[in-house]
């Protein structure tokens, strides 16, 4: 009876060893910093004009529990993470070498109102990053974008009031749609950067003339707007299936190198904005929609999506992806319906792409890259990028 004791004391000792070894020895301390509009504030009412008169009615209601840094604080209160630890803003010491700081940062709001015919189309698109960066040296140390947008459709054209909801619902809502779940998300998966870590960013964004005709009108106006669209969103899907931190793109919201904002408590940051270390680069070269089927009833179409995609090394001018790609999505229609809507079908075939490629990049074996690509084989390329995006992480 003793032996037993003896070797069930031995195993009892092992386990807890071996759990120990498999906990890091500390988390590293992360104070949430809350909500911050990027850019000068002075002109965050023009540039995000539903967000920020919401920010400004916070204020003047003196509701600090429903604030979005207060949801932003709140949800990070949540995060279970090994290798942070995420603290209220008001914890943070300066002592320290470091004084890591975490916050949600909206970078881009818009909106676009369409009439087809009897009814509106209304299209919110909110773009934001999710960043860690070291107060002290006001470097930027993990960053993920995030990227979140509906469509509705009204008899009657929106309200202010109406589109204000929308924009708030994207910021609030508790499922994966939400831009404050999404930054919870981020930093959930987020880890230190490793000795020889790398940076990737979205370097450049283009729209071809032809592209951009089959906009909505109120969209084409802004064509700066549409490149941030399009770099945020290959920048959030890469960094959502890859697990890579991507820098912030220079595209609408950067300038000189440096990233400003301010934070809902009215502090100034300025935050250091090299250019990555590995880069993409994407065009949006042309939208198709072909007709595929048709009944008396509805019409089957494919809308298409066609680009060009590079990623590369900049400093040593190495290619290793160099393609056009292109992605399809099907869609039905009332058949004899006039003044359609194509602006999110389009969408979704653009989203599409960038989750196609996304997830090629991580495995290998896309059936859909082998005849989405204009490279013939475009799997060595591949490659070389997945092996290049591992020291990313």
């Amino acid at each position: 009876m003793r032996h037993y004791k003896l070797v069930f004391l031995k195993i009892i000792g092992v386990l807890i060893s071996l759990s120990y070894c498999t906990l890091p020895a500390y988390a590293i301390e992360v104070s949430i910093a809350g909500f911050a509009f990027s850019g000068d504030f002075q002109s965050a009412s023009e540039r995000f004009p539903y967000t920020f008169k919401q920010f400004r009615d916070q204020q003047k209601k003196e509701d600090g529990a429903n604030t979005f840094s207060r949801l932003v604080v709140d949800q990070a209160n949540k995060i279970k993470n090994l290798e942070y630890e995420f603290k209220p803003g008001s914890s943070m010491t300066l002592a320290n070498d470091r004084a890591l700081m975490a916050v949600l940062v909206l970078t881009g709001e818009t909106v676009a109102i369409e009439n087809y015919g009897n009814y509106y189309k209304t299209f919110v698109n909110l773009r934001g990053d999710t960043l860690i960066f070291d107060y002290k040296s006001q470097v930027i140390v993990r960053s993920c974008p995030i990227s979140v947008a509906l469509f509705d459709a009204t008899p009657i054209q929106p309200s202010s009031e109406r589109i204000s909801g929308f924009v708030d619902n994207l910021i609030r809502r508790p499922d994966t749609k939400g831009l404050i779940t999404q930054f919870a998300k981020c930093l959930e998966q987020a880890t230190p950067p490793h000795e020889g870590h790398h940076t990737v960013q979205i370097r450049k964004s283009e729209i071809s003339p032809e592209a951009l005709a089959l906009f909505p009108e109120s969209l084409r106006a802004n064509p700066d707007a549409i490149q941030a669209m399009l770099a945020d969103s290959l920048g959030s899907i890469l960094a959502s299936r890859l697990g890579i931190s991507m820098l912030p793109n220079n595209i609408g919201h950067a300038i000189g190198g440096v990233m400003s904002m301010r934070l809902e408590n009215g502090a100034d940051i300025k935050l250091k904005l090299s250019e990555g270390d590995y880069v993409f680069d994407l065009k949006l070269n042309k939208f198709a929609k072909i007709k595929t089927a048709e009944t008396n009833v509805s019409s089957t179409y494919v809308y298409g999506a066609y680009m060009s995609l590079n990623f590369l090394e900049p400093q040593l001018n190495t290619s290793f992806i160099a393609t056009d790609i292109k992605n399809g999505e099907t869609a039905v229609l009332p058949t004899g319906q006039t003044n359609s809507d194509d602006f999110a079908a389009y969408q979704d075939a653009i989203r599409g792409l960038f989750t196609k490629f996304s997830d090629a990049l991580k495995q290998p074996g896309s059936k859909w890259l082998e005849t989405a690509a204009s490279v013939k084989p475009i799997e060595p390329q591949m490659a070389s990028a997945r092996e290049t995006l591992r020291n990313c992480k």
